[in-house]
């Protein structure tokens, strides 16, 4: 194990679990340690899920993460350098720019990179991924220029119809792109929602002029004379024109500095971490989206923010530990109000639903309980999810009243 406060803390990654995990040390920790944060990009941390402003006349420097932590003299940054080897005898790590830096714990943040779907042409001029500021930068400025060399409206598509997907979608229109989305599975958001309110958001998006297409597999895209993106194939054997083709088919951790270094890396990706954040290197932690606890891994600021907690609390001595925080989340995709809380798709046996549908108001509520009927597992909301706030306060607690009640418009 590890001594208790150590005083060489390296962090790799710069993004928003390492700023969380410094600030928390910090706060706890001796004027002796020393924090250094290797990142790889140029700029430090930003907000990702404001990525959409900047096709909306933001600009990155809008997205910034306010860095006092980071600019305590007991920090030093590294910008635009990144680790390639762990050696764990001597306790280094080495970076590109050939630096070689010692430490007595270290906290691997490197987070996950965006998936793109393996077929050929995918890696043609036009196909973005949607995760960093210069993945944004990247799209619009193409598209700016695309758009000057082709005179006329451009068509994207987005592979994937999670909610990153449905964001993505809402940027191309930002654009003023026509937009489709292009699921696999047989309805949006398939995580989050069942095969009705999937239904439901599909229309919704329709209405605001996104074409959706579930249940279709990309098979290949094709490029023009100039080598850019022209046509999208489907399994089907359909095509599609388009001009830029934006993957949102998930993330993938990134933990391949822990696996060549012989830390535990779960089958499915993600370094294992247990409920102190350590990896199986006693002297390495991992937080955030690198991180997997339980073969999960965090899909949400709250997770990775409770990971850092947990690591600056186990460094100082604190015994601390990680539980997942609830994954339940109300945003607005492409002007979709979407909340998903609990156990929404209700995987909970003998699990009991109650719920109202509006497909021409575009309205969808349900309420999951248990087999009594009353206590509250989870819910989605659809088109109105004003009642999130409240109902998720009452999961694993028995309705106050007719679960019909919390469903049904005023008129009843």
């Amino acid at each position: 194990m590890i001594e208790p406060f150590p005083t060489e803390i390296l962090v790799v990654g710069a993004g928003m679990a390492a700023q969380r995990f410094v600030a928390q040390l910090l706060t706890r920790a001796s004027a002796s340690v020393r924090i250094t944060v290797i990142g790889d990009e140029n700029r430090g941390p930003y907000d990702r899920t404001r990525l959409r402003e900047l096709f909306q006349g933001g600009a990155a420097e809008d997205l910034a993460l306010p860095c006092a932590a980071l600019d305590d003299e007991r920090v030093e940054v590294i910008a635009d350098d990144r680790v390639l080897r762990i050696d764990r005898g001597a306790k280094t790590v080495r970076t590109r720019s050939r630096r070689v830096l010692r430490y007595d714990a270290l906290v691997l943040a490197t987070g996950a990179y965006a998936a793109r779907v393996a077929v050929e042409g995918a890696g043609l001029p036009g196909c973005f991924s949607y995760r960093t500021i210069d993945d944004a930068e990247g799209l619009r400025d193409f598209v700016r220029d695309r758009g000057r060399e082709v005179q006329r409206d451009l068509r994207g598509v987005v592979v994937g119809g999670g909610p990153l997907g449905l964001e993505a979608a809402g940027a191309l229109q930002d654009m003023g792109i026509d937009a489709t989305v292009v699921q696999y599975a047989d309805r949006l958001m398939e995580a989050q929602l069942d095969g009705t309110a999937g239904t439901i958001v599909k229309r919704h998006l329709q209405a605001r002029g996104i074409a959706v297409r579930t249940g279709t597999r990309v098979t290949r895209i094709d490029p023009d004379e100039s080598g850019a993106v022209t046509a999208i194939e489907f399994q089907d054997g359909s095509f599609q024109r388009v001009d830029v083709v934006i993957f949102t088919v998930g993330m993938r951790a990134r933990d391949e500095l822990a696996r060549n270094a012989d830390i535990a890396v779960h089958p499915y990706g993600g370094i294992v971490v247990d409920d102190g954040c350590r990896t199986s290197d006693p002297a390495v932690f991992a937080i955030g989206e690198a991180a997997s606890f339980g073969g999960h891994r965090a899909g949400r600021l709250a997770s990775a923010h409770a990971m850092a907690d947990v690591a600056a609390g186990r460094l100082v001595g604190e015994t601390p530990s990680f539980a997942p925080p609830d994954e339940s989340a109300a945003v607005t995709l492409a002007g979709v109000d979407v909340a998903s809380f609990g156990d929404a798709l209700a995987r909970t046996p003998d699990a009991v639903d109650v719920l109202y549908a509006d497909p021409v108001a575009g309205v969808y509520r349900k309420l999951v309980l248990a087999e009594d009927a009353h206590t509250l597992l989870g819910g989605i909301l659809v088109g109105d999810a004003s009642a999130y706030g409240s109902l998720r306060q009452l999961v694993g607690a028995q309705l106050g009243a007719d679960p019909a009640s919390y469903v049904l418009p005023a008129r009843g």
